[in-house]
């Protein structure tokens, strides 16, 4: 899949934080699509200096983040560029991640990279849980859900193994739906995991609420 970059600031002049590597942006926002399981960024420079330099160090500030050099060292002139990998799975919102370069000069031998990330959040669901106090009546209480793409996103239904509640769900509208669930009695402790069944992008994922008699 194509990755989308609206790349911040590519038409303005090159930072150059007093190294001889200049870099073309050092900022990039990054858009995902529905279903994106990972994005890649790409950082581009020019060694502006009159000797080699070399890229000794990548450190990602995340887990999720890996990086690489096109090459190591670059002569006087030449260009380069470090590519990272972000692995979406899990994540969704407004993110921001940086990575740090560390070269073999002298001085002035270290740089941050920084990604701000859009990821959109195919199924949104509000309340995540639920609960009952003991001795309650065991009204009906509601998981709202809200589909990012009814063309990219399904909700196709619902498992959980309890018998201690009754669930089911509701069509609201185009791409709104409710999960409704009420335990079968209140007199005794009670939990139960449901999980939403969906498929975003032509893969099948699975979304979990909670509920529980206290």
């Amino acid at each position: 899949m194509r990755i989308g970059l609206i790349l911040a600031g590519m038409l303005s002049a090159a930072a150059a934080f007093g190294s001889s590597l200049q870099w073309r942006t050092t900022d990039l926002d990054l858009s995902a699509a529905i279903g994106e399981e990972s994005l890649t960024a790409t950082f581009s420079f020019r060694n502006a200096g009159a000797r080699p330099v070399r890229i000794v160090a990548l450190d990602p500030s995340c887990h999720c983040m890996s990086a690489e050099p096109d090459k190591t060292v670059y002569a006087p002139g030449e260009s380069g560029e470090v590519s990272v990998t972000l692995t979406l799975t899990g994540y969704s919102g407004k993110l921001r991640r940086s990575l740090a370069v560390t070269t073999d000069e002298p001085k002035d031998n270290y740089a941050r990279l920084t990604m701000t990330l859009d990821i959109p959040e195919p199924v949104a669901i509000a309340p995540r849980f639920q609960f009952w106090k003991a001795g309650d009546r065991p009204d009906e209480k509601r998981f709202e859900i809200a589909l990012a793409d009814t063309e990219k996103v399904k909700l196709e239904g619902f498992e959980y193994e309890s018998a201690d509640f009754r669930v089911r769900l509701e069509t609201e509208g185009p791409g709104k739906q409710r999960l409704l669930v009420r335990p079968v009695a209140t007199g005794k402790p009670a939990d139960a995991t449901i999980y939403l069944k969906a498929v975003v992008a032509g893969r099948e994922k699975a979304y979990r609420v909670y509920v529980s008699v206290k």
